[in-house]
């Protein structure tokens, strides 16, 4: 069974991107729960653990350590950049989270 850890970025003090009236650690956060319902529902051969289902602060290292005890498959860290890019951004590493 794959173990599958959703990161859902920012949260507390940390708001991330702001604009439109939206915070970006708050639509993270609604992504992460989706996603992790949408999975938990239409597929059977995974465990789901989120890094945060509150509105709460972790470092980055607080977030990796956390997949990597618990032997996550697949790390997924969800963010709105708001920098000028476009379009989607995938990140894949091979090994150990940082």
């Amino acid at each position: 069974m794959k173990k599958i850890f959703i990161d859902a970025g920012h949260g507390g003090a940390d708001s991330g991107a702001i604009g439109n009236g939206l915070k970006e650690k708050d639509v993270c956060l609604t992504i992460a729960l989706k996603m992790r319902d949408y999975l938990n529902r239409e597929y059977a051969e995974q465990i789901i653990k989120l890094s945060r289902t509150k509105d709460e602060y972790l470092t980055l290292k607080q977030r990796t350590n956390m997949a990597n005890h618990w032997g996550a498959n697949c790390f997924v860290s969800i963010h709105l950049n708001a920098g000028g890019g476009a379009g989607f951004e995938s990140y894949i590493y091979n090994g150990k989270f940082a």
